[in-house]
């Protein structure tokens, strides 16, 4: 399944057209960040899939990176022919976002439901996996598939495994860690605030 033909996925697609017209035109998120007058941890959140730019924002970026706002949203749409979502295990695809290392995140649907959008992956941690602690603007889910991880939440440090769930303030700074030997997989959900 390409990704212009999930339609599901739109909203990961802004993000990636988003850091691939920034890395064409040479640009860095700092960069970018003085041209637009947005932070740089806004971009980098909707860059990575962690927060839903307004029509502004889009507009502010797209100017600053001397594309059309089109670029950034063409073939995004909704399909209502049909009253579910339905992806195939064999066409997800793998998504990566920046500084994240041994991170495989395969999008299983994005849906907007009013104020806020839900999006969910299947989330997999290569042993020893690294990234730097995040947040997002919403709320977040995370349900363990497959082997064991501890998951960063602030100061505290919890310990899951197959089976555990966790729901939490994705504005609280959080990574999960795999220091188990093996991968690990898990389900995220996020709620996010369209801004």
């Amino acid at each position: 399944m390409s990704r212009e033909k999930n339609v599901d996925s739109n909203l990961i697609l802004v993000g990636i057209r988003m850091r691939e017209a920034r890395k064409t035109r040479g640009m860095t998120l700092d960069e970018l960040s003085l041209e637009t007058g947005l932070s740089k941890g806004l971009l980098s959140k909707i860059e990575n899939f962690r927060s839903i730019p307004s029509l502004p924002v889009l507009a502010q970026i797209a100017h600053s990176l001397s594309i059309d706002m089109a670029e950034l949203v063409k073939g995004i749409g909704t399909d209502n022919s049909k009253p579910y979502i339905f992806v195939k295990a064999n066409e997800r695809e793998h998504v990566e976002r920046d500084n994240a290392e041994g991170f495989i995140y395969q999008p299983l649907t994005v849906k907007s439901t009013g104020d806020s959008v839900l999006e969910t992956f299947v989330l997999t941690l290569k042993p020893d996996a690294k990234r730097s602690m995040v947040s997002t603007d919403g709320d977040e889910f995370i349900y363990i598939l497959d082997g064991a991880l501890d998951f960063i939440l602030g100061e505290e440090r919890i310990k899951m495994s197959k089976g555990d769930a966790l729901y939490f303030d994705g504005r609280i700074a959080h990574v999960p860690e795999n220091h188990s030997g093996r991968e690990a997989s898990l389900l995220a959900v996020y709620i996010l605030k369209a801004n």
